[in-house]
């Protein structure tokens, strides 16, 4: 018997203690009312990232619609594609081209050259015009004159190529400048949309810090657990990190702006005003029909064939005989023992490569092959336009659904971020509730201003890919001058 009460000892010593924890947790007061310091954190839970994304979807992301407003960022975006290296450059290539004509038609006017000869001569004796041998000092002055007569159209080929090339130059330049103004609108809209992702960034990281003191706060007044708080923290860190992130992306962003705008990026904030350039379906539909025929690239290609067409016709008249009028006048014995005259001579010259190794032929079927490369390239830049403009045209419809949608999924969800608070201040929620309502709002908020950008920035693209941009921003004209 006393070997038996040994071994009932501690198990009836354990079963007192656990009964003894049971009563302590029955009278340990249950939390049924929230103090007002925890009842204040979650009345204010998640809205700073509300009023701020209240902001976005009131005002469309704060569109300029003045004319003002559009009128300076025309300007902004224009000044900085004038001065911009990669324009600037291009511009320097076509002035080439352009130099390139005047050499073509050089041709056309009389060419003057001059010759001047200084030295010994020495003749043989000549039984046939019984002329002695002479060993004399000499020399001469020489002016010929030389003008074009016909030569098949081989200058007239050559004017034309280079005529197209510059054509082709000026294209060149135009759409430079599209793609370093599509580029400047896009780093404009980029620096926007990083500035107001990393304030819904930080909000963000905010609403989650006050996540973790209501949960710390209702743990030490015996309404949560410790996993809670773990948690909540580790969501504090994951916050942490997307605004490291943020802040990552928006300095890129910032480099980008830099490189296009040579400015400092700071005098643009989240608060800048997006920009929507035109109604498309009243402004645009009307070109829509020939935008395609009319971009910079097609008409590049059209150059392109124009000047290999040129070429063609000018490698054909080289291989026929060019005739040219030269006059001559040289004036010999300037010096030495002779006596000084003037030698004259006008005469029609036709020259003519009767066998220069087939060079000729190889130089027609190099340039016919060339214009059949330019005819093909010219229907590919065709299709590629069509397919650029339907694209981008299709984008920019769909983004005015997809802004309104987002904006209706950001009320939403910070309608139920309020209705998952008021549940949780009164125990009817959990905590993985709360923190997935506000993931929800904060991702909501990310794709709306995503939203909001990507439209603004889609309206440019059709510009852009109609060969309007630069009409838009009146750059045209300006490299016209």
């Amino acid at each position: 018997m006393a070997n038996r009460s040994r071994h009932l000892m501690p198990v009836l010593a354990a079963c007192c203690l656990a009964w003894g924890s049971v009563v302590a947790q029955e009278s340990r007061p249950a939390l049924t009312e929230l103090p007002p310091a925890i009842n204040s954190l979650l009345t204010q839970l998640g809205e700073g990232q509300i009023s701020y994304l209240e902001g976005l979807w009131r005002t469309g992301g704060g569109a300029a619609s003045s004319a003002e407003q559009l009128q300076g960022f025309r300007k902004r975006v224009a000044a900085a594609v004038m001065v911009h290296p990669d324009v600037l450059a291009v511009s320097a290539a076509r002035g080439a081209l352009t130099y390139a004509i005047r050499e073509a038609e050089a041709v056309r006017w009389p060419q003057v050259s001059a010759q001047l000869e200084n030295g010994q001569k020495a003749n043989d004796p000549n039984t046939l015009l019984n002329t002695p041998a002479r060993d004399y000092s000499s020399a001469a002055f020489t002016v010929t004159v030389r003008q074009l007569v016909y030569d098949f159209g081989a200058s007239r080929g050559a004017i034309a190529g280079s005529t197209a090339r510059d054509l082709q130059g000026f294209y060149r330049l135009q759409l430079s400048s599209s793609e370093v103004a599509i580029r400047a609108i896009q780093a404009f809209h980029e620096l926007v949309r990083t500035q107001r992702q990393f304030d819904l960034a930080m909000r963000n990281e905010q609403a989650r810090e006050s996540i973790v003191d209501l949960v710390k706060q209702r743990n030490d007044l015996g309404g949560g657990t410790r996993s809670d708080v773990v948690r909540a923290q580790s969501r504090m860190a994951e916050a942490s990190a997307m605004t490291a992130s943020a802040r990552q992306r928006l300095g890129l962003a910032q480099a980008a702006y830099r490189e296009i705008f040579n400015a400092d990026p700071s005098a643009v904030g989240a608060a800048e005003h997006l920009v929507y350039a035109i109604d498309l379906e009243n402004d645009f539909q009307a070109r829509l029909s020939q935008a395609g025929q009319d971009s910079w690239k097609v008409r590049m290609a059209q150059s392109a064939r124009d000047a290999a067409q040129a070429d063609v016709q000018s490698a054909k008249a080289r291989a026929l005989p060019a005739i040219n009028l030269e006059f001559s006048n040289s004036r010999r014995d300037l010096v030495g023992p002779g006596t000084p005259g003037t030698d004259r001579s006008v005469m029609l010259v036709a020259r003519q490569t009767l066998f220069g190794g087939w060079a000729d032929t190889a130089r027609i079927d190099q340039a016919a092959q060339k214009l059949k490369q330019a005819q093909e390239e010219f229907e590919s830049a065709q299709r590629e336009a069509t397919r650029v403009l339907e694209q981008a045209f299709l984008e920019a419809e769909s983004m005015a659904l997809m802004v309104l949608t987002r904006a209706d999924s950001a009320r939403l969800a910070a309608d139920s971020l309020r209705m998952v608070r008021e549940q949780y201040a009164y125990r009817r929620g959990t905590l993985l509730d709360l923190l997935t309502a506000q993931e929800s709002l904060y991702s909501a908020g990310r794709e709306l201003i995503d939203a909001q950008v990507d439209q603004a920035v889609s309206r440019f693209k059709v510009l852009h890919s109609a060969s309007l941009l630069n009409r838009f921003l009146d750059l045209q004209a300006q490299q016209s001058r």
